[in-house]
């Protein structure tokens, strides 16, 4: 099986994704840089969209993504691992990942939750960055429907400052104030700017699909529309 992902299905697989997110969302906006080298992105899971968002925008970032995905899940979906998706029953294949270089995307809360603050966090991205040396990020995210016809979905990447030497407990916690602390923000930014324009401080990176409206304003410059 092309477990890496660099063959003709891997690549079948990514352009299927790309068009699932470019088809179903108006795009994906980033806020935040990613660290250089491989990192564990340990995000939230409000939303149906979230794995296929954070593997669309790596790869579009030319970045090589890895998930930890519910082994039960995994056992639905057996065509998965080309993509880099392993399943809980071997944890340390994420470790063999980051060793390759890549970015191991995580969701500590376990499973799909609503969309609120961060439920309680598994200590399973924390322990990766510390044994694999690497940087350990909060990766906020929310898909929203705003003013245009098809959902807008933002992520906000940031390094979770290590104090060194600590325990994963100790971090684990400081992940989750820091996620938390990123998901409100997103949310008073949400309340407050203007729906018809993208959120402020994000830029877009996967362009999706235009409103109804735009595609029509877009015709009429060169339609000859009656008057």
């Amino acid at each position: 099986m092309d477990d890496r992902g660099r063959g003709p299905t891997g690549a079948a697989m990514r352009r299927a994704l790309r068009l699932v997110v470019r088809r179903g969302l108006r795009g994906v906006w980033l806020r935040g840089r990613l660290p250089p080298g491989p990192f564990v992105w340990a995000a939230n899971h409000h939303s149906w969209w979230d794995p296929f968002v954070g593997m669309v925008l790596l790869h579009r970032l030319h970045r090589c993504p890895c998930v930890l995905m519910l082994q039960r899940q995994l056992d639905r979906y057996p065509f998965a691992p080309p993509l880099g998706v392993f399943g809980t029953a071997e944890p340390r294949r994420g470790l063999a990942h980051l060793g390759e270089g890549r970015v191991l995307v995580i969701y500590p809360e376990g499973g799909l939750r609503p969309a609120g603050p961060p439920g309680g966090l598994a200590r399973g991205a924390a322990w990766y960055a510390t044994r694999a040396g690497v940087p350990l990020c909060a990766g906020a995210a929310r898909v929203l429907m705003r003013g245009q016809q098809a959902p807008e979905a933002y992520v906000w990447v940031a390094v979770v400052p290590d104090g060194g030497g600590e325990g994963t407990a100790t971090l684990t916690a400081r992940l989750a104030r820091q996620l938390a602390d990123q998901l409100d923000e997103l949310e008073r930014l949400n309340a407050t700017a203007d729906p018809r324009t993208a959120l402020p401080g994000f830029a877009l990176v996967v362009a999706g699909r235009r409103s109804w409206d735009e595609r029509v304003d877009r015709a009429a410059r060169w339609l000859p529309w009656p008057r």
